[in-house]
């Protein structure tokens, strides 16, 4: 059954949006939750491939930390962690009569809530992205109930799956693009080269040939990925010179560290007609860049992340304005937290470093997360990739 709804995320890896990659979508959506709902199944196997399938990619980044060995431990990790979650709401939800009713409630509303380690990158919504069912909260409730009716109520089942598709056509948001020339860079740089000392000099200069390239081509911003300088750029006097001298002819967008107040923090800067702004991240990736515990950060760093200190945060999102068009700042992980979509400017920057995860399909999953907030709040985002093509989310 995991099987069945992770077949077109893994497709759309390959296929660009279109006909085939709805219809395909669709027909699986379709088919995955009709099983689901209708047909036996072990619920702990199904949430444990489902969270395979969908998350491996999770240990891969313990690659870089010399903790290969962690990594088929944390894939079973995460497999037997939502492989207790779907267990256990099926022995709660069977102590009552409509079980079957509060499974279609929840699958709608409640995953929301399950965040394991704040991490809640499991939307059922995501697999009708790519598909012609409605992806808000009532379209996607019309489209599950629709699914279970199929097997004895088909007339009535069809007009909910039919409401569904109008919703997706009726709701989806047309936003007017900023007058802005916007150059969205793609780096790709592998993460084992990216803090090597002697690789950092290679990686600015192809930072410095990406700005004058969009100069040369007369664009208005060039957004450059996460952490795309590999230093504490506020500490290196020369650079920020250089790039507050190229800011009266591009409004320079990038990633790069800051320090402050004996401080680390993952930051965007923005140089715009000479002046700088840095905006530091304010949601930061579990047991990636801090460690979701209430005891044993400390030891936990020192055992496993050679005595690294945790990133520290932004007490909010960032916002800046670039000719009057205002943006959300989003680093990475952020681009993928729905309360930062409540904000709001229409119009959202994102900064992101995918090579932790090469090869993998995490972009595809933040890409659908990306298109399924900004459907449903009326976004437009820009987003900035290093080890992925960078792309513009915009329905």
């Amino acid at each position: 059954m995991a099987i069945i709804f992770a077949i077109p995320v893994y497709l759309y890896a390959f296929l660009n949006e279109g006909f085939i990659l709805y219809f395909i979508t669709s027909l699986f959506a379709m088919l995955g939750f009709y099983t689901f709902f209708h047909f036996k199944h072990s619920f702990f196997q199904t949430g444990f491939f489902l969270g395979i399938f969908l998350f491996y990619w999770i240990g891969l980044s313990f690659r870089y930390y010399n903790l290969s060995w962690m990594i088929p431990f944390v894939i079973l990790f995460i497999g037997i962690g939502y492989g207790l979650i779907f267990f256990v709401l099926n022995k709660i939800f069977n102590l009552f009569k409509f079980s079957i009713y509060l499974w279609i409630l929840f699958t709608a509303f409640g995953f929301d809530y399950i965040k394991p380690f704040t991490f809640d990158w499991l939307k059922p919504e995501i697999f009708l992205v790519n598909s012609y069912f409605g992806i808000t909260k009532i379209a996607f409730l019309l489209f599950l109930f629709g699914i279970y009716f199929l097997k004895n109520k088909k007339l009535f089942a069809i007009t909910l799956l039919i409401l569904s598709m109008f919703l997706r056509i009726y709701q989806t948001p047309h936003i007017k693009m900023p007058n802005l020339k916007i150059f969205l860079a793609t780096t790709y740089i592998p993460q084992n080269k990216k803090w090597q000392r002697n690789f950092i000099p290679i990686e600015i200069q192809n930072n410095f040939n990406i700005i004058q390239k969009a100069i040369n081509r007369h664009y208005d911003v060039v957004v450059l990925p996460e952490s795309v300088f590999p230093l504490f750029l506020n500490l290196y006097p020369t650079l920020m010179t250089k790039l507050i001298k190229l800011s009266s002819k591009i409004t320079i967008v990038t990633g790069a560290l800051h320090y402050k107040n004996k401080k680390y923090f993952n930051s965007t800067y923005i140089f715009e007609n000479k002046k700088v702004t840095i905006l530091d991240k304010h949601i930061l990736v579990p047991f990636g860049e801090y460690i979701p515990l209430p005891f044993f950060q400390k030891e936990i760093n020192k055992i496993f992340f050679e005595g690294a200190s945790d990133y520290q945060t932004s007490s909010h999102f960032g916002i800046f304005s670039i000719k009057n068009y205002n943006f959300i700042n989003a680093i990475c992980y952020e681009v993928t937290i729905e309360k930062l979509y409540k904000l709001k400017p229409k119009y959202i920057i994102a900064l992101t470093n995918d090579a932790w995860f090469k090869p993998s399909i995490e972009p595809v999953i933040q890409k659908l997360l990306i298109r399924l907030y900004a459907y449903k709040y009326k976004k437009i985002v820009f987003h900035s990739l290093n080890e992925y093509k960078s792309y513009i989310i915009k329905w």
